[in-house]
């Protein structure tokens, strides 16, 4: 009996693997409509804006300033929170570091924001890696860029082009 049994459940399986296999339905032929996408809507950057925004956002590490010994006398008394401030060593040293990079940071995006790709290849003709390798290897720092005419920047584009062009092949490309 038992072998009777199996070969009718074998044969019970195959009959209904065959017939679900072979139907389809009719959401499998059709066809659906695109998706469609939300729109995105672009706004120009804008830098007065941004660094007005950073200034708030990290104001209280901008205006850090550490206290001075003389500062935690306050006539005949100590103040003990001046104090304990005070003597916060690492924690003022981190503080300090902060804010450095932080106007490290606000004077990058200065530069960035004047010394662009566009700028770049308008004045050098370059494009793709030799645009990026240019723009790593000759960017003017800040107090050039805070205190330069557009027409001193063209020429010192211009100048750096041309030591560009000369060691072209000796300079490094970096990741």
């Amino acid at each position: 009996m038992k072998p009777l049994l199996s070969i009718w459940i074998l044969l019970l399986c195959g009959i209904a693997g065959r017939s679900f296999a072979q139907t389809k339905t009719p959401a499998d032929t059709i066809v659906r409509p695109p998706v469609q996408l939300k729109t995105v809507h672009i706004v120009q950057y804008n830098f007065f804006k941004d660094s007005l925004a950073f200034r708030e956002e990290y104001a209280k590490s901008l205006t850090f300033r550490r206290l001075k010994w003389y500062e935690v006398y306050g006539g005949l008394s100590v103040n003990i929170n001046n104090l304990y401030r005070v003597t916060q060593f690492k924690k003022n040293k981190k503080k300090i570091a902060f804010k450095h990079m932080l106007l490290n940071k606000e004077q990058e995006m200065f530069v960035s924001r004047i010394y662009t790709p566009s700028l770049v290849n308008r004045v050098t003709h370059l494009d793709g890696d030799s645009l990026k390798l240019f723009m790593q290897h000759y960017q003017p720092d800040y107090a050039f860029i805070k205190n330069v005419s557009d027409y001193d920047l063209y020429l010192a584009i211009k100048k750096e082009y041309e030591t560009f062009m000369k060691a072209r092949d000796s300079i490094p490309v970096q990741p």
